[in-house]
């Protein structure tokens, strides 16, 4: 398969671009691996705004999510748009201002390490670092995604697609940290800020002579058999309660440590809203996609393959493939940030460095490639299984440090993320539901009670302690 020369061009262009950025951002870093994690705490929040919407959007949102609407239509439109965005939006507004208070604090560099400092349990830091493995399904998702666009655009054979999206974004990440992945994202969400507007009018066509709207009002609600979205309340209130959960992410939770203040923290949260508000504009595409293409189009290839034919100019196509890319890469090196930092410092708490950090990267390299080049058929169930269960069993422990005030006991904690981890693999592995998000949501409804149980009663107990203390 030849590539477009306009794409080809375009990417290397892009590719130059990226790794100028990286070097000027890893000059920041040196060997401190705290910078390396967070940068230096006051980035603006113009560029901390603009990685957070591009770390919110990745290949799931641009690559995989649009063969869904190709797919199951209608449902999978509004699923993925207005109560995610609605569950996002709340997870920002309500967690950030907490995590970045008590994170400043303690100078908690991850999510596991606020963990650990909140709760003095270095086991439950521990815990939580070894959880962050669980995110490779995601890395995975993301590489798959890249690789198909870079199979239909540049003309890359898949298998190269995927290791060289590896070595390079794996590559530039290692060298800059967090400072690198602010200054690529900055770029390019920018980029695709615009493209996703595009993407959007690529259809004005098929909005004029009604066929949109014709082709949305004649779909099933729910799907019958949907994996996803066989009831309504997967269509709106899982979807919702994911969308909260998902916020407490490691590469998403953590921006709130790249600003200062509050005043900051609140722009830089409604601009990466409003951003990613923008991107699921891209989503349109998979009803574009039914309008204009074969109904056989494997669903994950389905963004690539609209592409192909969706612009007049070929440099217009070209380009909106590059930046579905760099949408991709925008989340990887996110991830790639917050996972090596918190495997390197928080599995080994005292002995992180900027070094141990690139050894997890290299490690993750090469399991990431042996991963996607045998992907699944519906490579976004595997992202959402591990990323799921991640997030299903931290949000008890990370809520009730919030908004319990005093000592807490990290047994608790633990109990908490055990309890929704069984929950949430007993389920889906157990073939109980094929919904992850359906699983995810019962593990998660199951650990609150048992971390807010916990925390009220340890922190009670202590205020007694020291009750007792002082008077005597």
């Amino acid at each position: 398969m030849d590539g477009s020369p306009w794409a080809i061009g375009l990417f290397a262009l892009y590719a130059v671009v990226t790794a100028w950025l990286a070097w000027r951002g890893g000059k920041q870093v040196g060997d401190d691996d705290a910078a390396f994690a967070i940068g230096d705490g006051k980035m603006s929040p113009w560029m901390a705004g603009l990685t957070l919407g591009a770390c919110l959007a990745s290949s799931s949102t641009f690559v995989i999510v649009p063969g869904f609407v190709y797919r199951e239509g209608l449902p999978a439109l509004v699923g993925f748009t207005l109560p995610f965005i609605a569950g996002i939006a709340a997870g920002l507004l309500l967690l950030s201002p907490a995590f970045q208070r008590v994170g400043k604090q303690v100078k908690a560099l991850t999510v596991p390490h606020w963990l650990g400092e909140r709760y003095a349990s270095d086991g439950l830091r521990r815990l939580f670092a070894g959880l962050n493995v669980l995110n490779v399904a995601y890395l995975v998702l993301i590489t798959v995604g890249c690789g198909y666009v870079m199979q239909a655009a540049l003309g890359v054979p898949y298998e190269a697609a995927v290791i060289g999206i590896v070595v390079f974004v794996f590559g530039y990440t290692g060298f800059g940290g967090a400072m690198a992945h602010a200054f690529t994202n900055a770029m390019q969400g920018a980029v695709m800020l615009v493209i996703a507007s595009l993407i959007f009018a690529s259809g004005y066509e098929l909005w004029a002579d009604g066929s949109v709207v014709a082709t949305l009002s004649a779909d099933p609600w729910p799907v019958e058999g949907s994996v996803l979205f066989s009831t309504s309340a997967e269509i709106w209130l899982i979807q919702g309660v994911m969308g909260f959960a998902l916020t407490t992410q490691p590469h998403l939770l953590t921006k709130a440590l790249y600003v200062d203040g509050r005043g900051a923290l609140a722009r830089t949260v409604a601009i990466g809203l409003g951003a990613f508000a923008v991107f699921c504009l891209v989503l349109f595409a998979g009803v574009y996609a039914r309008l204009t293409l074969p109904a056989d189009i494997p669903q994950d290839q389905v963004m690539a393959q609209y592409l192909l034919g969706a612009f007049p100019w070929e440099a217009m196509g070209a380009l909106a493939s590059v930046a579905i890319l760099a949408a991709s890469m925008s989340t990887l090196d996110g991830l790639l940030v917050a996972i090596s930092a918190s495997v390197a410092g928080d599995l080994f708490p005292g002995k992180g460095s900027t070094l141990l950090n690139r050894v997890v990267l290299a490690v993750l390299a090469v399991a990431t490639i042996g991963l996607s080049l045998s992907p699944p058929s519906l490579v976004l169930i595997l992202g959402q299984l591990g990323v799921y269960g991640l997030v299903a069993a931290s949000a008890g422990p990370l809520l009730a440090g919030m908004f319990i005030s005093g000592k807490l006991d990290g047994r608790w904690a633990i109990a908490s993320a055990l309890v929704a981890l069984g929950i949430h693999f007993g389920l889906s592995l157990g073939g109980i539901t094929p919904n992850p998000g359906v699983s995810a949501t019962a593990a998660l409804l199951a650990g609150l009670p048992v971390a807010f149980f916990g925390a009220y009663r340890s922190a009670a107990s202590a205020r007694g302690a020291d009750y007792q203390l002082s008077a005597n």
